[in-house]
């Protein structure tokens, strides 16, 4: 899901990804603007609420966008099997975004400045959904690699927006930028995040079966589950009888939930387009981003901060780990234990309930991280992880028991709400001073997660590829207390929050 990131950090400052955008600066990182002096006292309730309305244009933005696009990416398995070609545009996708964030971000940012980038970004976007009426090798290449340019300038736009509007205004009024960004990124994510319900609400309607749905017989539930293969079965299902309807989806079907989601990606730039206030207002042109490294520096700078820094290689297993359970999530998952035996109009209810508790969790686990501390709460999100894979290991879905797979998108959302925030959370803490390279490499790393994801789990049978993830599930949580536990030995406590309301404290780069 995804993926979408930041790429010119000032130094006090930590934001991350998407699904789980965390400021975790120090409390001077105002400091880093000059305001003109006749604008300190001066803030009104009007500039008040206009604030306001710029983090919640943004946020309706991009709910709109990420409605359309990540539903129809969570139906690629299902829609597009044909050859594999809809899970490889979603690979070609992460990749593209590899390649692109080191230099794409400052072009566009420098170039179109930040809300025309927002604008143009999200507009790429809507190519991949129009491609889906078409879609043909043709056509979804072309759309997935655009849409994986525009990605991460898109992303680090949004975060240089909220960021930098935080920063001009706590300084205006005299408050800690920390806290207000913080509330910015948290009223952008909780709005962001409902993409699962809307879309899904849209996906359950327009792809309900128009007669009774047949059920797989034993021989066919047999090649359901962990003994999947998306390439060989689901090709079988669809081209059987040489139309897509075989599989219980009609062509008008599919033509009509692509319409809906176009709609709503062109939305999402639209809104922006016309509500959003220029950066300008905010200091846009006083940004100390702007000059930061260049594309080739960052880039040399994110291998060396990895070749040089045990930490960044000790964190960067699980940091894959994070884009790998949500590319098997959307994309295996979706396909093996929920279209193949119960029918692919299951698949919007299930991930209803999976981003429903993915919402909810990011917001309750960061108030309970922040009382029992952060090993507890990544240890239940690993444990609920890896007793969700053993047991479909050895479970074979079917109608009379889908009640289960509900369960199991609750477990899953509820160790990907930690995974996203928390780890996010994490680069910020023991990387101070040096977000620029270390988020560098989070994208790296997490892209490479989901482009794993989606190379291997459309090209071997699912349950080698589930015994995959529970090795690298294990070898990323061993990576995880390591760090733990140096980071005890430094600083006398495990987590960063301790039990005085929740407070953080500073962590000194000595790695």
């Amino acid at each position: 899901q995804h993926y979408y990131i930041t790429n010119n950090l000032s130094n006090n400052q930590t934001m991350s990804t998407d699904k789980a955008d965390v400021f975790l600066g120090s409390s001077d990182a105002k400091d880093d603007l000059e305001v003109d002096g006749s604008k300190l006292n001066t803030w009104t309730r009007r500039d008040e609420l206009n604030m306001w309305k710029n983090v919640m244009v943004i946020g309706f933005g991009f709910m709109f966008l990420f409605t359309a696009f990540q539903n129809m990416a969570a139906l690629q398995s299902s829609l597009n099997p044909s050859d594999g070609i809809g899970v490889y545009t979603l690979a070609i996708i992460y990749a593209t975004i590899i390649l692109s964030c080191f230099f794409l971000p400052t072009i566009f940012i420098k170039t179109l400045k930040v809300k025309l980038s927002l604008v143009v970004c999200q507009a790429m976007y809507t190519l991949y959904i129009a491609a889906q009426f078409y879609p043909k090798w043709g056509t979804l290449i072309p759309s997935s690699i655009l849409l994986g340019l525009a990605a991460a300038p898109m992303w680090s736009a949004k975060c240089t927006y909220l960021s930098q509007m935080g920063t001009y205004v706590a300084k205006v009024k005299g408050t800690s930028s920390e806290v207000l960004i913080n509330r910015f990124f948290g009223i952008f994510f909780c709005m962001f995040q409902t993409w699962g319900i809307w879309g899904n609400i849209v996906t359950a309607t327009v792809l309900a079966p128009k007669s009774d749905w047949m059920e797989p017989d034993a021989a066919g539930l047999a090649q359901c589950g962990a003994n999947f293969k998306v390439v060989h079965d689901v090709v079988a299902q669809v081209t059987e009888g040489g139309e897509v309807e075989e599989a219980g989806v009609a062509k008008e079907q599919v033509y009509m939930l692509a319409g809906i989601y176009l709609v709503f990606a062109i939305i999402g730039p639209t809104i922006i387009f016309f509500f959003l206030d220029p950066l300008s207002k905010y200091g846009e042109d006083e940004r100390k981003e702007q000059k930061g490294k260049s594309g080739v520096q960052l880039l040399m700078a994110t291998f060396s901060h990895f070749a040089k820094n045990k930490y960044q290689m000790l964190i960067m297993p699980i940091t894959i780990w994070s884009g790998l359970e949500q590319g098997w999530f959307g994309a295996s998952f979706t396909a093996a234990f929920i279209t193949c035996p119960i029918g692919v109009h299951n698949i919007g209810y299930i991930i209803i309930v999976y981003a429903s508790t993915d919402a909810i969790c990011s917001f309750l686990f960061g108030w309970i991280l922040k009382r029992i501390g952060r090993i507890p709460v990544f240890l239940m999100a690993a444990v609920f992880n890896m007793s969700v894979i053993l047991i479909l290991l050895h479970w074979t879905p079917t109608v009379e028991h889908k009640a289960y797979l509900y369960l199991f998108a609750i477990l899953w959302g509820m160790g990907d709400a930690v995974w996203q925030t928390q780890i996010n959370a994490f680069y910020g803490v023991i990387f101070p001073g040096q977000e620029e390279p270390a988020f560098s490499n989070y994208r790296l790393w997490e892209s490479l997660g989901f482009l794993a994801a989606y190379l291997i789990g459309n090209n071997i049978v699912l349950s080698t590829f589930m015994w995959i993830l529970v090795g690298w599930l294990s070898v990323s949580f061993v990576g995880y207390i390591i760090i733990e536990v140096l980071e005890y030995k430094r600083t006398g406590h495990y987590s960063i929050y301790l039990c005085d309301g929740g407070k953080t404290t500073a962590v000194e780069q000595d790695h």
